[in-house]
């Protein structure tokens, strides 16, 4: 997963098991940083599928979310404000692997 975000940026390799982040791994520096300085900060897909639709109930310009041909999530753009700089978030979610068993 790639985040760009006030609080959360860089590349992140993420497994999950139950709904919790057992692992996060920071591929490059700022993403490693942030792994040890905010490893609550690192979301699942499932924290991420109800981003765009809590950005809606708070009125964000911009809520939306991207699907593979498969109906996996891909991609979450949020802006709160369309006039106000340092309140977008994007996320990529560019590989998934499900957990075996």
């Amino acid at each position: 997963m790639t985040s760009t975000t006030q609080v959360l940026a860089g590349t992140f390799r993420v497994k999950v098991r139950d709904g919790r982040v057992t692992e996060a791994v920071g591929v490059d520096a700022d993403s490693r940083r942030q792994v040890q300085e905010l490893p609550g900060e690192v979301p699942t897909i499932d924290g991420l599928l109800r981003r765009p639709e809590k950005a809606r109930s708070e009125d964000a310009d911009t809520a939306e979310a991207d699907y593979a041909a498969d109906g996996r999530p891909v991609r979450f753009s949020l802006d709160w404000d369309k006039n106000a700089i340092d309140d977008e978030a994007l996320y990529v979610i560019s590989s998934y692997e499900p957990n075996p068993g």
